[in-house]
This record gives C-alpha cells, structure tokens and sequence, in this order.
C-alpha cells in the first residue's frame, strides 16, 4: 500500500485545480498540425506500389498545405473540370473527395482538415508502367494544385 503525505497529497491537489482552470483554447491549439510543425508544409511525400500480377500499380502522394480544407478542395474540383484530359466521375464535397478517369486509368482525391487554416491533400491514382514517383500524374496534379494556390511545393526528399 501507498502512503502519501499531507504535502504530496496537496500539491497533487493543487495541481489537478489549476489544469481544470486552463483554458480551453489552450488544449485545442494543440493541434496535430502543431505536432507536425510547418517544416512539413509544402513538401510532397510519395509513395508507389508496383504492378503485381495482373493489378495495376498505384502511386500516392501527399502534402500539407496551409491553406483551409474547403479553399483546398475547391480549387482542385475546378482544376479537375476544366481539365478536358480526364472526366471527374465523382464528387462528394461533404468528405472533399472526389475521382477522375483518363481511359482506363483512375485518381481519387481526398483533403483532410488539420486545422483551421491547414490541410492535407492525397491523392491517389493508377500507375503508368514506365513513370517514376518524380514524374507520376498523381505529383504533377499536387503541383499543379500547389501552383494555383501559390504555394511553392517540392518533393520531400
């Protein structure tokens, strides 16, 4: 059995008063993004899986931009529909995805809320035989999407 003090059971006391009289805002600024740190900002992590079989291959990329979710996903759908290259095949803009096919290769973006002025946009789609993370559709639409929102994206190295 434990035993504490009277000092130690104060102290404890008086620590758990003052953590309830912190503010609210205080524990809602600690925000993944917060964790993340803007060194992440702008940076283009890519992922590839190749062709197994008769399955085609698949790249991903992602990137968090700072710039709110709903502003993210807005300037992506209008690129997608001008795009005359791909048809957008669909649109859910309560859960910012949306999916477009070339023939008989497909993308699906998705962009994730962070916070209120970040966001994470991924997106993932059929791979070409032949191209490399650096030259994939799937990085030339994040840096597309970057561009129009002046954002200066790179590769994460």
């Amino acid at each position: 059995m434990i035993v504490f003090s009277k000092r130690a059971m104060a102290a404890v006391s008086l620590a758990g008063v003052l953590l309830a009289a912190l503010p609210f805002t205080a524990v809602e600024a600690q925000t993944p993004w917060v964790l993340i740190g803007r060194a992440a900002a702008h940076r283009i992590q890519t992922m590839r899986q190749g062709q197994q079989g008769n399955n085609p291959g698949y790249d991903f990329a992602a990137v968090i931009l700072e710039a709110p979710a709903d502003r993210v996903f807005a300037v992506a759908l209008d690129h997608a529909r001008k795009n005359t290259a791909v048809q957008v095949t669909m649109v859910d803009q309560a859960g910012r995805r949306l999916q477009v096919a070339d023939g008989s290769r497909t993308a699906t973006l998705s962009v994730v809320p962070l916070s209120d002025g970040v966001s994470e946009l991924y997106i993932m789609g059929t791979a070409a035989p032949g191209e490399d993370s650096t030259s994939s559709r799937v990085v030339q639409a994040v840096m597309r999407v970057c561009a129009e929102m002046q954002k200066s994206c790179q590769l994460a190295r």
